[in-house]
């Protein structure tokens, strides 16, 4: 009996199963954020413009807190090795400032959930008036450090890496984001703390441990394995 290689149709065979293996090698599930859509987060704030905590949950949808007087929300963005920016924005709805008292402290205090052990690796804080970054920044007290560009915030930004903090999953309470005393010591920094209006922070975290295939990637990878040895198989047909 000889055999003999079948053009055409056998280039659409392997065609497909060629296609079927990278959607196997390269196919994983959404993977869940580190602080997940739609959990529990407290938002807090003293001076800002009054003194209140909120409940609500991390989502990109805008609520109102302090009797309306502040809008938040929030986003997340995907980085390499399994970490994520969380960016937390703030807007005064009155388009006035952003502490009712200029000579009274003024910090941010918020409460968040993780869903694994992370390290946490960078943070950016960014003062704008009515959308647009303020600038030039300087540095001023504990606030640094001033610079032109960051990875997840357009403009300048206090941008500050190069440092590592394990934290554990769960619940990470009273985190106090920033805190000034007296607000107006912000005009140090070039800030005008009567026209700044909007207020944003993004923290960076990084998984202590290396992402690792879940079972529905592993199943994939199997099959399309297989699918390839079904196709090599199927590329000598024996003639009639």
């Amino acid at each position: 009996m000889t055999s003999y290689p079948v053009r055409g149709g056998l280039s659409i065979v392997l065609a497909a199963c060629a296609g079927f293996v990278a959607l196997a090698l390269f196919s994983t599930p959404a993977r869940a954020g580190i602080i997940p859509i739609g959990s529990s987060l407290t938002f807090g704030g003293t001076n800002a413009p009054d003194t209140y905590s909120a409940n609500v949950t991390f989502s990109s949808t805008p609520v109102l807190v302090d009797n309306g007087a502040v809008k938040i929300w929030q986003e997340q963005v995907p980085t390499s090795g399994g970490g994520e920016w969380d960016v937390f924005y703030m807007q005064i709805t009155s388009g006035g400032p952003l502490a009712g008292n200029l000579n009274a402290d003024w910090n941010i205090v918020i409460s968040f959930d993780l869903s694994e052990p992370v390290y946490f690796d960078g943070v950016v804080n960014q003062w704008a008036v009515n959308g647009v970054p303020v600038n030039p920044l300087f540095n001023f007290g504990g606030i640094c450090c001033a610079s032109s560009s960051n990875p997840i915030l357009p403009g300048e930004a206090y941008y500050n890496s190069g440092f590592q903090v394990a934290l554990p999953a769960g619940v990470q309470s009273s985190w106090e984001q920033i805190f000034v005393d007296p607000y107006s010591f912000v005009s140090a920094g070039g800030i005008d703390p009567n026209t700044a209006d909007d207020f944003t922070f993004a923290l960076h975290f990084t998984p202590q441990t290396a992402t690792t295939p879940e079972p529905a990637s592993l199943w994939l990878l199997g099959i399309g394995v297989l699918a390839l040895l079904i196709c090599q198989r199927r590329q000598i047909l024996p003639a009639l």
